[in-house]
């Protein structure tokens, strides 16, 4: 624990003590300076390093260069990006603070080096942190190192080559629905809501594109209805209570996507009588429906009955159909995409519906679903096989 108190000379000057306990002796240590900028900055550098006091003087000594430390760097370039979205900008701040404050964040820039940041990972990795996580924060300091070398405060990138841990995840984490599983949450849901949730599974939609939905994006007088996806909800400086309408996530995002007659019929007779700017769907206030609100009052205990169906007159409750997983709302784009595989769509048209950016994306994700490929592959494992 590293404080600073604050003590007044014999001639009424204050000078400032980092008060700590140093590691290799296990000692109190006091250090005295001028200035509390100084101190705060050198009790920062001593806890990052654990009450290491070579350590800290080493950075310390190697910051006197006039380098900005590597924390610093990457708040400034946080402050010139220019294309973020409020609650981007929010985030990678958290990442800071979550995640460079350590000993890497009070390293001068210049004095980072491949072996700094490998450990700095491998540190990531003993705290348990996804792989995801490591990757999204790993690409903050890179990008911020670029805008280091451009700022000319070193000439290299020591980012880059620098090896990721590998995700574990599977794409068994996607909770695939079947219709039957599908009808289980729909009768479970509030009335208020199952049309929202039936074109969510129509169409693969975002919850925030389906959310931001106006009457006016809505086709349904061709032959073919059909919803043109242009905005989404997207979280502000102060996360989703401040959302603001901004665009999709992607360029590939906006798109149109078709659906089917008996979806289109439902929404003729529920946007009836509305104005083109009024949302399709709406909470029991009129305003726009919030995901994490929809998500603790209607989501999460429609799926609780959905698992625990209430017992019926006359019918044993151990035959009620009963739901045996727990779903997010996720997983209803992850289950139309499977669908539409099913029913022999291509990954390029499931692309598209989904608005994913690249193709790549659509194939890592559902390649696995295609029925064609097992049957091919079952058969050449029969050949290759044959004689055994």
């Amino acid at each position: 624990m590293v404080s600073i108190r604050n003590r007044v000379q014999t001639d009424g000057s204050v000078k400032f003590a980092v008060l700590f306990r140093e590691r290799a002796t296990r000692k109190q240590t006091s250090l005295t300076y001028a200035s509390r900028v100084e101190a705060e900055r050198m009790a920062a550098v001593i806890e990052a390093n654990g009450g290491d006091l070579r350590s800290a003087q080493r950075v310390m000594a190697a910051s006197k260069r006039k380098s900005p430390l590597v924390r610093d760097v990457v708040l400034e370039h946080i402050s010139m990006l220019t294309a973020v979205a409020p609650g981007q900008l929010v985030r990678y701040r958290n990442q800071v603070r979550d995640h460079l404050s350590g000993p890497i964040g009070v390293t001068p820039v210049d004095n980072l080096d491949i072996k700094v940041i490998s450990g700095w990972i491998q540190e990531m990795q003993r705290k348990g942190l996804s792989a995801k996580t490591i990757k999204n924060v790993h690409g903050l300091l890179s990008a911020a190192l670029k805008t280091a070398a451009i700022l000319g405060y070193r000439g290299d990138n020591p980012c880059r080559g620098v090896p990721l841990p590998k995700s574990t995840a599977t794409d068994d984490d996607m909770r695939l629905l079947t219709h039957a599983e599908a009808r289980l949450i729909i009768d479970a849901i509030p009335d208020q809501y199952r049309l929202l949730i039936r074109v969510l599974l129509a169409t693969g939609m975002r919850w925030g594109e389906a959310t931001a939905l106006k009457v006016s994006d809505l086709d349904l007088a061709s032959d073919t209805g059909s919803v043109r996806i242009s905005r989404a909800w997207r979280r502000g400086g102060d996360g989703e209570e401040t959302a603001v309408l901004g665009p999709t996530k992607t360029r590939k995002s906006k798109r149109t996507v078709a659906f089917a007659d008996d979806i289109a019929d439902q929404l003729r007779v529920h946007v009836a009588g509305r104005r083109p700017d009024d949302f399709v769907f709406v909470n029991s206030l009129g305003s726009p429906v919030k995901h994490h609100n929809f998500w603790r009052t209607c989501w999460r205990p429609a799926i609780a009955r959905a698992q625990r169906p209430e017992p019926r007159d006359g019918v044993d409750t151990a035959t009620v159909p009963r739901l045996l997983r727990t779903p997010r709302i996720h997983d209803l784009r992850h289950t139309h995409a499977s669908w539409m595989i099913a029913a022999g769509a291509d990954l390029m048209t499931v692309q598209r519906r989904l608005g994913h950016e690249s193709i790549q994306t659509t194939v890592d994700r559902y390649s696995h679903l295609l029925p064609e490929q097992h049957a091919k592959s079952a058969k050449m494992s029969g050949l290759a096989m044959r004689g055994l």
